[in-house]
C-alpha cells in the first residue's frame, strides 16, 4: 500500500508540473465497470475512470453504497450477470455520485485506489489473512506512467525558454501633435493611461524592449522613465508635456499613440465627416471668419447689399471633447411620459409643437442613433424622424394626439415631457421693438445662453423656419406673436421664427436674437388678436360644422308639435330625401336638448345610408350628441372620423370630452386653439363649454385663463348658467390664485347649495384647503363628517374619488385603521383605473406596511392586528417587505398559541406569492411551526416539497436540522441520524440528543446529554432549569441501559449541584443503589420527559438561525394555563 501511495503521488506531481495553471472544468467523468469472480474466493469490481475520481465505500444492511467525489457516467447493467453469486440488484444514483449494490449474502468491502483506477473487493465475512492487493499489471502500468511523466518533466525543464518578441519604436513630430508608433505582434493589446504629465503604456504580453533606443528616438520634452517587463506584460512610463490629450489606435504595423498640442483641433471622427455638408466648401481662411446673420433663402429679384456693422460674438459651446453617442431613455407615466437625451456636454436646444408634431433641435456634434428612438412611448409617439442639417440635429416626433409638452434641462441632459404634470416653470421670452445701427426697425428677443440661429427646411411647403437654440434653464415663448413679415410661434424652449418676407434676416447676437429686413420691419406688438386676413382665410377654408344662427333658430317652445311635423316629413319623404329629413329631425331634437331622442333618427340614418357615413354634418352631430349625453369616450371616437378629425371646431368639442375625462392639459390646449370659434357659439353652448374650460385652466394652474372664462360666464343669463356653479368656480379661482381666506368664504355658503354636485364639491374643496392651510376653524372631526356626507350623497366623477382619497387620509391620521382601509377598498371597487385610486392604494399599502412594521405592531392589540391583516390582505406590499410582514404576523400567531392559523398564513405565502429560494426559506419557518404543533409529517412535507439544489449553505443546514427533527418525531431514528452525520454545533448536539432519546437509544442519549452539559458541573454557579432537566434525562438514560460506570461518573460530577435544587431527592433515588420499586422508576421517567425537549431544541435552533425561524412557543405551567383560560375571550374587554 505504501508503494501504491508513492506511485499515485508521483503521477499526480508529474501531471501537475505538466499542466501548471490548468483548471479542469466541472463535468461528469466517464468510467467503465467490470465484475469478476476471483479464484481466491472473492468478487472484484474494477472501475476505470478517464480522470482521477475519489471513491468511498461502505456496507449497510446488505447493501454496498459506493460514493464518488464527482458525477460519473457508467453502465452497470451487466454487473449482476458478471457476479451472480455476489450481487442481485444494481442501482445508480440519479446525480451520478453513487452506486448501490444489493448483496446476495453478507460480504465485507475492501477499497483499492490507483490513480484513475479503483477496485472494490467483496470478501466473505470469515475472510482471514492478508487482504488482496492490486493486480500486477496495474502496478506495472502505474510504474511506466510515472517514468514517462518524470522524463517529460525533465525535457521541459531542459528546453530553452522562448525569448520575447521585440518591440519596435518610431516617433514623429507633426504641426498639431506628437506621434509615438510601436511595432508589435498582431495579437498584442495596449492600454494607455495619461494624466499629470505621465503617459503609461501597458502591453498585455512580454516584449523585448531596448530603453536606450526608445530614448534616442523620442521627441523633445519626452523622456522614458521606466520600462518593466513581466511574465505576461510590458509597461512603459513616459514623462510628457502637461495638458496633452491622448488618442490611440491600431493599424497593420502595431499601435499608434497621438498626443495633440494644446489648442490644436482633434482630427475629425467618422461621425463628424458624415455630419458635414455634402457640398464642396471653400478652405478655411487663416483669419477668423466674419460673423454674418443667418438669412432665409434669398428672393429671386437682385437687391443691393447694404453693409451692416459686425455683431458681437455669440456664446458657443466648447467642442474640445470628441463627439459621442447620445444616451436616450424614456418612461411612461399615466397619460403622459418623458424622453431623456443625455449628451456628453451641455448642449443648446430648442423645441416647439405643431398640430400632430413636436420638433426638437439640438446644437451638438454628438451622434444620435435613430434606431434608439424607435418604439419610444408608443402610446404617445406614432413615428420619429432624425435628420442632420448644417450644425444641428433635428428630431421630429409625430404624436398620436395633441399634448402639452415641456423641455427641461439637467446639466448635459434634456428631457421632453408629455402631459399635465407641472415641472419647473419656463422663463418667458418676449419680443421687443428696437432699431439697428442704421436706424431701421428690428425686433429683439433676449435669449440668455444663446448658442446659435439655424434655418430649417420645411418639408411640407410652409414658411421657412429659423430656430434659435439656447442652453438651460428652460426659456420659452409662452404665446404666439403675429407680425406682417414674420411670426413667433409658441415654443417649449428657445425661439422659432416663421418667415413670411423672403428677405427676412435672423441673426444671433450676445444673448439676443435680432430679426430685421433690409429696409426695416413694420411691426406692432399687439399680437393677441389675429389679423383680418387670417380670419378671412380661416373662414374660407371650410364652412362651420355648427352654424350659430341656424342652431339658435331651431330653439322653440313648441318642441312637440315641431318634432311631430319633422317626423311626418321623414315618413312621407321619398327615398332620395329620407336621409336629409332624418338629419334635420336629429339636428332639431339635439338643438332643443333632447339628446336621447336625437340619437335614434341619426343612428338609423347612418345605418341605412352608407353614403352619409362620410357626411361631415352627420358625423359631427353624432359626436355632439354623445358629448352632450356625457358619453365622452364615444364622443372622442366619433370626432376621430377622417372627414372632421382635423377641423378646429372638432378640436373644441374634443376638448370638452377630454376635460370630462380628466385630461385637463390636453383639453385646455384644444380650448385655447378654438377659442375664437367658441366666441361665436350661442349662449346655451357657451354655458356648457366655458365652465369646462375654466375647470381645465384651474386644474392646469392657468388662473388668468380661468378668470377670463368666469368673467364671460357672468354675462350669460341665469336661466342658462347656474349661479351656484358660477360661485363655486369663483371660489376655486381664489383657491388657485393663493387667496385662501376668500376661497373659504366662497365655499362655506355653498355647503347647503340646492345643486347637490355644487354642495358636494364645495365641501370637498373647503376641507382640502383648510387642511393645506392648517386652519383651526375646520376641525378634523367636522372635516371627516363633511367628507362622509359627500361620499354618501354624491356618487361618480372626480368629486367622489377625491373625497374618498381625502377621507382615507383623515382616517389614517386619526388611526382609524379599519375605516381607512375600508375607504381605500371602496375606491378600488368603484374607480379601479383612476390615477387617484392608484395613488390612494399605494398610500394605503404604505400605511399598512408601516402599521405592521416591528415598532408599530406592538402598539396594536394582537387580535386587532390579526383581524386587520385577514380582512385587508390586498394591501400587503409585494416583494420582500410583504413577506417580512407576513413573518411578523405568523410570529404573533405563534405567541397567541394559534399555530394552525400561523401555518395557514405561511402556506398561503408559499403557494401564492413565492418561488425559488424565497419559497424554500418560508417553508423552513412553516416546518418549525408544524413541529411545534405536533405535526411532524406535515413539517417533513413542507421541507421535501421545496427542496432545491441551489440554496445558501445556512438555509440548507437549517432545513436539514428541521428535517432530521421531523424524521425523529416520526420514529425514523436511523434516517434522522444519517442526515445529521458530519454536522456540528450546539443546535446539532441538542437535536442528536433528542433523536437518540426519542429512539430509546438510552446509552447514546445519555452520553449526548452529558456532552451538552460540558463543564457546567464546575464552579459555583447553580444549574439552570434546562441543565437540571438534561442531568435527569442523562441519568435515566444510563439507568435504562445498565451503564453503571457512566451513571457513577454522572453522579460524581453533578451530585453537589443537584442537591441544591428541587430535583435533589429524585436525582439521589435514580443514581442510588436501591431502585427496586418499578413505580418509582416510572415516576422518574415521567418527570424527566416533562421537560420540554422540543422547546429546548427550537431555542437553540433559533439562536443559530434567527432569519429562518419563527417565534418559539413557551410551554405554560398548569396554573398559568388555567389563569389564561379564565380570562376574557377574544374581542372582549
Amino acid at each position: 500500500m505504501r508503494i501504491l501511495r508513492s506511485l499515485s503521488f508521483g503521477i499526480g506531481l508529474a501531471a501537475l508540473s505538466l499542466a501548471a495553471g490548468f483548471v479542469a472544468p466541472v463535468a461528469a467523468a466517464n468510467a467503465t465497470l467490470r465484475g469478476e469472480a476471483m479464484r481466491a474466493g472473492f468478487g472484484r469490481l474494477a472501475f476505470s475512470f478517464d480522470e482521477p475520481v475519489t471513491t468511498r465505500v461502505r456496507v449497510s444492511n446488505g447493501v454496498v453504497v459506493i460514493g464518488f467525489s464527482q458525477p460519473v457516467q457508467l453502465d452497470p447493467s451487466r454487473l449482476a450477470a458478471e457476479l451472480p453469486n455476489y450481487i442481485s440488484i444494481v442501482r445508480i444514483d440519479p446525480d451520478g455520485r453513487g452506486l448501490r449494490l444489493a448483496l446476495a449474502r453478507p460480504y465485507r468491502a475492501n477499497l483499492l485506489e490507483a490513480g484513475d483506477r479503483a477496485f472494490i473487493d467483496l470478501l466473505p465475512e470469515n475472510w482471514t489473512g492478508q487482504l488482496p492487493g492490486l493486480p500486477p499489471e496495474i502496478l506495472a502500468e502505474l510504474t511506466q506512467r510515472l517514468r514517462l511523466a518524470e522524463a517529460r518533466a525533465r525535457e521541459i525543464a531542459r528546453a530553452p525558454a522562448i525569448p520575447p518578441k521585440p518591440l519596435g519604436f518610431r516617433s514623429a513630430r507633426l504641426p498639431t501633435l506628437d506621434r509615438l508608433m510601436f511595432s508589435t505582434p498582431p495579437e498584442t493589446m495596449l492600454t494607455p493611461v495619461s494624466g499629470d504629465g505621465k503617459l503609461t503604456l501597458n502591453f498585455d504580453q512580454a516584449l523585448s524592449v531596448t530603453p536606450s533606443q526608445i530614448r534616442s528616438l523620442l521627441p523633445a520634452d519626452f523622456t522614458l522613465e521606466q520600462a518593466t517587463i513581466g511574465d505576461d506584460r510590458t509597461q512603459l512610463v513616459f514623462t510628457v508635456p502637461k495638458d496633452r490629450q491622448l488618442r490611440s489606435f491600431r493599424d497593420e504595423a502595431g499601435w499608434t499613440v497621438d498626443l495633440p498640442h494644446p489648442g490644436a483641433a482633434i482630427p475629425l471622427s467618422l461621425a463628424d465627416l458624415q455630419a458635414a455638408p455634402s457640398s464642396g466648401a471653400k478652405p478655411a481662411e487663416s483669419k477668423a471668419p466674419e460673423q454674418k446673420p443667418a438669412a432665409a433663402p434669398p428672393s429671386p429679384a437682385p437687391t443691393a447689399e447694404t453693409p451692416q456693422a459686425q455683431p458681437k460674438p455669440v456664446a458657443t459651446v466648447a467642442a474640445d471633447a470628441p463627439p459621442r453617442d447620445v444616451e436616450i431613455g424614456s418612461a411612461a407615466d399615466g397619460d403622459g411620459g418623458r424622453i431623456d437625451f443625455r449628451f456628453s456636454r451641455p448642449t443648446g436646444a430648442a423645441a416647439f409643437a405643431e398640430p400632430g408634431r413636436v420638433t426638437l433641435v439640438f446644437d451638438t456634434r454628438d451622434t444620435l442613433d435613430p434606431d434608439r428612438l424607435k418604439g419610444v412611448l408608443p402610446a404617445l409617439v406614432q413615428d420619429v424622424t432624425v435628420t442632420r442639417e448644417t450644425k444641428v440635429t433635428i428630431i421630429r416626433l409625430k404624436t398620436r394626439r395633441q399634448q402639452i409638452v415641456r423641455l427641461s434641462d439637467d446639466g448635459p441632459q434634456w428631457s421632453l415631457t408629455f402631459g399635465d404634470k407641472a415641472g419647473k416653470p419656463a422663463g418667458a421670452l418676449s419680443p421687443r421693438r428696437g432699431a439697428d445701427e442704421r436706424g431701421q426697425t428690428i425686433v429683439n428677443v433676449p435669449v440668455p445662453g444663446l448658442t446659435g440661429v439655424h434655418w430649417l427646411e420645411n418639408s411640407e411647403g410652409g414658411p421657412a423656419l429659423a430656430v434659435a437654440t439656447a442652453m438651460g434653464p428652460t426659456r420659452a415663448v409662452s404665446k404666439p406673436y403675429r407680425f406682417v413679415e414674420f411670426g413667433l410661434p409658441q415654443s417649449a424652449h428657445g425661439v422659432v421664427v416663421s418667415a413670411v418676407a423672403d428677405d427676412l434676416a435672423v441673426r444671433a447676437d450676445t444673448n439676443e436674437v435680432r430679426i430685421g429686413r433690409r429696409n426695416g420691419l413694420i411691426v406692432s406688438l399687439d399680437a393677441e388678436k389675429p389679423s383680418e386676413a387670417d380670419k378671412k382665410s380661416a373662414g374660407a377654408v371650410t364652412q362651420p360644422l355648427l352654424e350659430t344662427e341656424a342652431w339658435s333658430a331651431l330653439h322653440t317652445a313648441d318642441i312637440r308639435d315641431r318634432a311631430a311635423a319633422l317626423l311626418r316629413e321623414v315618413t312621407g319623404a321619398s327615398r332620395g330625401r329620407k336621409s336629409e329629413t332624418r338629419l334635420a329631425l336629429a339636428r332639431f331634437l339635439a338643438a332643443n336638448g333632447m339628446m336621447s331622442e336625437a340619437a335614434g333618427p341619426l343612428n338609423a340614418l347612418l345605418a341605412d345610408d352608407a353614403a352619409m357615413r362620410g357626411n361631415r354634418d352627420a358625423i359631427f352631430l353624432r359626436g355632439v350628441i354623445a358629448s352632450r349625453m356625457h358619453r365622452s369616450a364615444e364622443a372622442l371616437k366619433a370626432f376621430e372620423a377622417a372627414p372632421i378629425r382635423d377641423e378646429a371646431e372638432t378640436g373644441l368639442w374634443r376638448a370638452l370630452s377630454e376635460q370630462r375625462l380628466g385630461r385637463n392639459g390636453q383639453a385646455l390646449a384644444g380650448f385655447r386653439r378654438a377659442e375664437d370659434i367658441l366666441d361665436r357659439y350661442p349662449a346655451d353652448l357657451q354655458a356648457e363649454f366655458r365652465p369646462a374650460m375654466a375647470r381645465a385652466a384651474l386644474a392646469s394652474g392657468e388662473a388668468t385663463v380661468a378668470e377670463k372664462q368666469i368673467g364671460r360666464l357672468a354675462d350669460i343669463p341665469e336661466e342658462l348658467m347656474n349661479p351656484e356653479e358660477l360661485a363655486l368656480l369663483r371660489a376655486k379661482l381664489d383657491d388657485v390664485s393663493g387667496r385662501p381666506e376668500a376661497a373659504l368664504n366662497g365655499y362655506r355658503p355653498l355647503f347647503e347649495a340646492k345643486t347637490r354636485p355644487v354642495a358636494a364639491e364645495a365641501q370637498l374643496r373647503a376641507v382640502k384647503l383648510a387642511r393645506a392651510e392648517k386652519r383651526a376653524d375646520l376641525p378634523v372631526d367636522e372635516a371627516i363628517a363633511r367628507l362622509e356626507t359627500v361620499s354618501a350623497i354624491w356618487r361618480g366623477g372626480e368629486v367622489e374619488i377625491e373625497a374618498l382619497a381625502e377621507l382615507g387620509r383623515l382616517y389614517a391620521e386619526q388611526q382609524r385603521w379599519r375605516d381607512a382601509f375600508q375607504t381605500a377598498r371602496r375606491a378600488n371597487e368603484v374607480f379601479p383605473e383612476h390615477p387617484a385610486t392608484r395613488l390612494l392604494h399605494d398610500e394605503t399599502a404604505q400605511r399598512f406596511e408601516a402599521l405592521f412594521s416591528d415598532p408599530d405592531l406592538e402598539k396594536l392589540p394582537r387580535l386587532d392586528a390579526l383581524a386587520l391583516f385577514y380582512d385587508f390582505k390586498e394591501f400587503l406590499p409585494i416583494g420582500r417587505r410583504g413577506d417580512e410582514i407576513t413573518r411578523l404576523l405568523a410570529d404573533r400567531l405563534v405567541e397567541l398559541d394559534l399555530l394552525d392559523q400561523a401555518s395557514d398564513i405561511l402556506q398561503y405565502q408559499m403557494d401564492r406569492r413565492l418561488t425559488g429560494a424565497a419559497r424554500s426559506t418560508v417553508a423552513t419557518r412553516l416546518a418549525m411551526i408544524r413541529l411545534m404543533n405536533g405535526k411532524p409529517a406535515e413539517a417533513l412535507q413542507a421541507i421535501v416539497s421545496t427542496r432545491l439544489a441551489e440554496l445558501p449553505a445556512d438555509v440548507k443546514r437549517a432545513r436539514l436540522l428541521l428535517e432530521a427533527k421531523a424524521l425523529s418525531d416520526l420514529s425514523r431514528t436511523d434516517q434522522a441520524l444519517d442526515l445529521m452525520e458530519g454536522e456540528s454545533g450546539p443546535e446539532v448536539d441538542r437535536l442528536n440528543a433528542d433523536i437518540l432519546w426519542s429512539g430509546r437509544r438510552w446509552r447514546e442519549a445519555g452520553e449526548a446529554l452529558e456532552r451538552i452539559l460540558g463543564e457546567s458541573w464546575r464552579g459555583q454557579a447553580p444549574l439552570s432549569d434546562g441543565e437540571r432537566g438534561d442531568v435527569m434525562r442523562a441519568a435515566i438514560g444510563y439507568v435504562m441501559s445498565d451503564e453503571a460506570l457512566s451513571l457513577d461518573r454522572l453522579r460524581t460530577k453533578f451530585a453537589g449541584k443537584m442537591a441544591q435544587g428541587a430535583d435533589a431527592r429524585l436525582f439521589g433515588f435514580v443514581t442510588g443503589a436501591s431502585r427496586a420499586n418499578a413505580a418509582d422508576i416510572r415516576e422518574a421517567a415521567r418527570s424527566a420527559s416533562g421537560s420540554d425537549t422540543m422547546t429546548d431544541f427550537l431555542k437553540e435552533y433559533r439562536k443559530r438561525y434567527p432569519a429562518y425561524s419563527s417565534s418559539v412557543r413557551e410551554r405554560r405551567k398548569a396554573g398559568e394555563a388555567d389563569a389564561a383560560n379564565a380570562g376574557p375571550k377574544p374581542g372582549q374587554g
